[in-house]
């Protein structure tokens, strides 16, 4: 019988942290049509208030999950000091490596010890992002309708691009191929650990956004990719929250770069990031061969900060059980999507 229980209770372990963040979208997707609903009554500031505030606490509920729960070991090299910044939040570009389905929250964790009170609601990636299609045609209308949003926004903003265009795994040898074939007929040097970066989405943003004080060059490394046959193979959701806790460690090198220092013109920003990208290759190429070396552990998000969020969306998962009327409104949320799908593809937003 205890030997049922623990299979059963290991089982579980990783359905429990990922329902609770998918099924918390329902009363986050109703909250947030509420909200949306009232800023056609009250001032826009008050709504954008409500806005942000709900949206923090979801991406609360997230750090609940992907620190509290996971257990992960962090380590930030670089410039600490965007972690330690008191006073004002900063805008700013986030240019990371891609590997993984989870390199989206670590800018969710940057972003949790940036600013007094953190700044985890600057960071959008359901509600106030930008997204491009990575097939088709691009258009451009509503990538720009969102750059002038956020450049207007009054909170501050982080935006997160990945010029790689795509994640990098050990399965596209194919793409990584293609990648160093352009650098080399570029006179560059072939790259093993990145792709060759594309600097248009980057040159949009710095185009159109005048309110930019830095942008924070990311580089991710996952310690369960040094594990012997897994170098490329970062992991996903489930194995990062839910996996073993050996080598479960996530190395984060920073380096902000003043926005001034950034260069505007075509093709010296193309280079520009070309070379930021070298730098990432060698810096990874590091990470596999030594122990790295001058970091400085960074201790999980006190669960203080993240509890009473995850006890809010808990309470509002059971609240259909009590109230019918709230299950009715959850019920009107998922019916409603496709209708939101419907007038996103209108508008020439997906």
């Amino acid at each position: 019988m205890l030997i049922s229980l623990t299979v059963a209770v290991d089982v579980l372990k990783p359905i429990v942290p990922c329902s609770l963040l998918s099924l918390s979208m329902v009363p986050f997707a109703s909250c947030a049509i509420v909200i949306g609903g009232a800023s056609w009554i009250v001032p826009s500031h008050i709504a954008q208030k409500l806005d942000n505030m709900l949206y923090k606490s979801y991406m609360r509920l997230c750090l609940f999950v992907f620190e509290n729960l996971s257990g992960v070991e962090i380590t930030v090299y670089g410039s600490k000091e965007v972690l330690n910044k008191s006073g004002a939040p900063e805008n700013a570009l986030l240019v990371s490596n891609h590997q993984s389905n989870v390199d989206w929250i670590i800018p969710v964790m940057l972003a949790a010890r940036h600013g007094d009170g953190g700044n985890e609601q600057a960071f959008r990636v359901m509600h106030g992002y930008i997204y491009v299609r990575r097939f088709g045609e691009f258009i451009g209308a509503p990538v720009l309708r969102q750059l002038n949003w956020l450049n207007q926004s009054m909170p501050p903003y982080w935006l997160l691009i990945f010029p790689e265009g795509t994640r990098l795994t050990a399965k596209k040898k194919k793409l990584v191929k293609s990648s160093n074939q352009f650098l080399e007929s570029n006179g560059r040097q072939p790259m093993q650990n990145v792709l060759c970066p594309r600097s248009g989405g980057l040159q949009l943003a710095l185009d159109n956004l005048s309110t930019l004080d830095a942008i924070y060059d990311v580089t991710v490394m996952y310690g369960q990719m040094r594990v012997p046959e897994r170098r490329g193979m970062a992991p996903g959701m489930f194995d990062f929250c839910c996996g073993p806790q050996t080598f479960k460690h996530l190395h984060i090198h920073l380096n902000r770069i003043p926005i001034e220092q950034v260069p505007k013109e075509k093709l010296s920003l193309r280079n520009w990031t070309i070379d930021r990208f070298v730098e990432k290759d060698r810096i990874i190429d590091e990470f596999y061969s030594d122990s790295p070396e001058g970091g400085t552990p960074l201790p999980c998000v006190p669960i203080s900060q993240t509890l009473p969020s995850t006890l809010f969306f808990s309470a509002a998962l059971l609240a259909p059980f009590f109230s019918r009327t709230i299950g009715r409104i959850y019920l009107l949320t998922i019916a409603s999507s496709p209708l939101l799908i419907a007038w996103l593809h209108i508008r020439k937003c997906v």
